[in-house]
């Protein structure tokens, strides 16, 4: 593992995409969120949020600069053993829900840790789903839910193998303005208690008021090179 030189669970430098050899790409401003604090990315359709949230979760290799996680510095890592350090360590919340239809809720996470190489916890599974108002839930298959339902269960599957980063993808975007509050307040609380890092990405300004720490995206770091 290399050794990190900047101060965070999450730590970005000089972050950089580009999809094409010697096409456009994105440059992203440093970034460093500690234990249990929370940073908002904020920016239009086509300023690089998507692509910075995959680059955050080690789904996309950056061009340039470099993304560490606790000490672990992404670049150090062979595809496989990524994969498998962002199943036990990164909790993706992503626009749409992904489920196994045919597995209810409390097998759908315990799916999601056995995956990711752990043992089954049934106690942490419903204590999780308690903690976000739907531990009745557990013996429903996911097709028996409401979309918000749904979303709650999104999250529970991020927070379920205790992971020091959190990322959200447009949590809040297809919500009215109560139940946006709600999603962003549990994301918040629940990383709070984990002790881990969220990051939200999104271009839902109502969020503003909910982070101290805001990166605003332009669609100026679009860069040709």
């Amino acid at each position: 593992m290399a050794s990190v030189y900047f101060w965070g669970v999450l730590v970005t430098r000089d972050l950089s995409y580009s999809y094409r050899a010697g096409g456009a790409g994105f440059s992203f401003p440093d970034l460093s969120v500690g234990g249990g604090e929370g940073a908002l990315l904020l920016g239009p359709s086509g300023s690089g949020k998507s692509t910075w949230l995959h680059l955050l979760a080690g789904i996309l290799t950056p061009t340039g600069g470099r993304v560490t996680l606790d000490g672990t510095d992404y670049e150090s890592l062979a595809r496989g053993d990524l994969d498998r350090f962002r199943g036990r360590h990164i909790g993706l919340v992503l626009q749409r829900a992904y489920f196994v239809e045919a597995l209810n809720v409390v097998e759908n996470l315990s799916l999601a840790r056995k995956l990711a190489g752990l043992p089954p916890d049934r106690d942490f599974i419903q204590s999780v789903l308690d903690g976000l108002a739907i531990g009745q839930y557990g013996n429903r298959k996911p097709g028996e839910l409401s979309v918000g339902e749904q979303q709650r269960v999104t999250i529970a599957r991020a927070l379920v193998n205790r992971p020091k980063l959190i990322l959200a993808d447009e949590p809040t975007s297809a919500l009215d303005d109560a139940n946006a509050g709600r999603v962003s307040r549990l994301l918040r609380e629940r990383a709070a208690e984990l002790g881990a890092a969220l990051v939200v990405v999104t271009h839902d300004g109502r969020l503003r008021p909910d982070f101290s720490r805001i990166v605003e995206i332009e669609p100026a770091n679009v860069q040709n090179q």
